[in-house]
């Protein structure tokens, strides 16, 4: 243990630590993370995939890359060593939704992605005057294509535009959106026009397009492109070892949003509503 040791207080879900695997259990692992009191990986929280013997994954006085999962009454940690397996609603800290209840739900505010889960984002979102709350955007609301993977479409610490869909004070829940409200009252965002991916499908692999980046996020950029005849836009991902060629370090010291680019499609699942793009010529 660290000292002075990291007071339980202090905790915050979300937290990551390096620890050390202290005991195995049949059901989980205790783990030594600086605080003075030990926390427990349960044996569903070690990795994405089912475990049937912890010791195949754990042994003692292993180190660890652990987050704070969730906080118990009790004063029990619960810890995990997937990142998006955090859980909402485990901060002690409830927000103060009291801002967020009477916002035009057609406006979009600054966030910043908190931590993910398999069914969505947790985003902390910032007003002008300066208050702030976490909230849920779920799977289905961060674009308009499929999105299979969370991972796939956002990181954690990715700035993103969110527009509050519903406040529930009694239960202190935020429902976000990162997709455009639809056309109403003249004066709300038109959403873009379901993408029909039949219109990329024969682009040869050679053939450069005309893009725009939409988001960034670490581990890509996001880039609408329009299909040859211009009649309809999809997103793509440009992966970051495929921006250029050589070792790039952060995305967004090469591209930023709204930033026109020239891309590939090398990958498409018709299927996923999935594109892939390059920014790179041809080897």
């Amino acid at each position: 243990m660290r000292y002075p040791p990291i007071s339980v207080d202090s905790l915050e879900v979300g937290q990551k630590y390096r620890g050390t695997v202290m005991a195995l259990r049949d059901f989980g692992a205790l783990v030594d993370f600086g605080c003075e009191q030990q926390g427990m990986v349960h044996i569903s929280q070690l990795t994405r995939e089912r475990v049937d013997n912890i010791e195949d994954y754990v042994e003692e006085g292993q180190e660890v890359d652990v987050w704070i999962q969730s906080l118990r009454d009790d004063g029990k940690i619960s810890l995990t060593m997937v990142e998006s397996k955090i859980a909402l609603g485990g901060a002690r800290n409830r927000d103060d939704l009291s801002p967020f209840a009477d916002l035009d739900a057609n406006e979009f505010r600054r966030g910043i992605v908190h931590h993910i889960a398999g069914f969505g984002a947790f985003i902390r979102v910032t007003l002008d005057d300066g208050s702030e709350a976490e909230g849920l955007c779920h799977i289905t609301q961060i674009r308009e294509a499929f999105v299979d993977k969370i991972e796939d479409a956002l990181g954690v610490g990715q700035e993103v535009r969110v527009r509050v869909q519903s406040v529930d004070l009694e239960t202190n829940r935020m429902i976000l959106s990162m997709k455009e409200a639809g056309a109403s009252g003249g004066s709300a965002p038109r959403s873009r026009a379901p993408v029909d991916w039949s219109l990329f499908k024969d682009i040869k692999a050679d053939q450069w397009l005309d893009g725009t980046v939409a988001r960034i996020a670490s581990f890509g950029a996001f880039v609408a492109v329009k299909s040859p005849d211009g009649y309809s836009t999809a997103d793509g991902l440009v992966h970051i070892t495929q921006i250029r060629d050589g070792f790039v370090e952060s995305v967004e010291s090469e591209v930023e949003v709204g930033q026109e680019v020239r891309v590939r499609i090398i990958g498409l699942n018709l299927r996923a509503g999935k594109m892939s793009l390059t920014m790179k010529a041809e080897s």
